[in-house]
């Protein structure tokens, strides 16, 4: 960190970072800002870390419309697939303006109670919305409509709401299909169904997904990115639909996007 803000310093660019952050850096040749604040007195934002790492940046108040420079240190790494060896140049590209955006969709999680209006919860997610059962919990019942038309009730361990870049996430591992990020879709995927004629779908991101939790038990919860839990009751009802706000990542010109399918699911030579 230290060797990444004097090289911004060196480019009369300001680093900032986020105070819980600069807490655990201690002192540096960098402005500590309220993390609310960070991504709108930013021009940029780099974020250095895994997939992870990059769902929580891209939650950040403010964070739509400011490109991200994600640059992998994971084991994986589908959505930051900048590899460190590349930050530099990368970083050079960007200060001369010469960089192409990856624009990708995100969806809007509202929770409330069936039949009132009431919102308890409203998030919005990169990759994908959770609904699951608790680990000793009892199968859930998940009634599900689209565009008010009720299309299954899905009896299983759960069930995820994917988007294209959250196709190669949990919904991946479920057995869901890739989707490529630029289409503007849904992924439902159940997780473990009790019938096995269910299975994973694709609706347009213009649907509206309603869920009603019809399970008698409270041993549920609705997980947004990974990063936020809340916990369901009966007759909880998730309502998903595409959000306003998007995420801009910045591209990568060493590797295209199907050679980091390649390489991350190791297909090269595979078949």
């Amino acid at each position: 960190m230290v060797e990444l803000s004097e090289w911004l310093r060196s480019k009369n660019i300001i680093p900032l970072i986020a105070e819980d952050c600069a807490s655990v850096l201690g002192a540096g040749n960098y402005s500590a800002i309220p993390k609310e604040d960070f991504a709108s007195q930013s021009d940029c934002l780099i974020v250095l870390g895994g997939d992870g790492t990059l769902l929580n940046a891209a939650r950040l108040p403010c964070a739509d419309g400011v490109p991200i420079l994600a640059v992998n240190l994971g084991s994986l790494g589908f959505l930051t697939e900048v590899a460190l060896d590349e930050l530099y140049p990368a970083l050079t590209e960007i200060v001369s303006g010469n960089f192409q955006l990856d624009e990708r969709m995100m969806l809007q999680a509202t929770l409330r109670k069936e039949n009132e209006k009431k919102i308890e919860a409203r998030n919005v997610a990169l990759n994908d919305a959770v609904i699951n059962k608790e680990p000793f919990a009892r199968m859930v019942s998940l009634e599900t409509y689209i565009d008010g038309e009720h299309v299954a009730t899905y009896r299983s361990d759960g069930l995820i709401v994917a988007t294209p870049s959250g196709s190669t996430a949990y919904s991946l591992s479920a057995g869901g299909p890739i989707v490529h990020p630029n289409l503007s879709a849904f992924i439902l995927t159940p997780i473990c169904p009790h019938t096995l004629t269910v299975r994973p779908h694709i609706v347009s991101a213009e649907s509206r997904i309603s869920i009603v939790v019809r399970s008698v038990h409270s041993d549920i919860m609705l997980t947004i990115d990974g990063q936020e839990a809340f916990e369901l009751c009966p007759n909880s009802v998730i309502e998903i639909e595409k959000a306003s706000e998007t995420v801009k990542l910045i591209r990568s010109r060493r590797t295209s996007y199907y050679e980091v399918l390649k390489t991350k699911l190791k297909w090269e030579g595979a078949f």
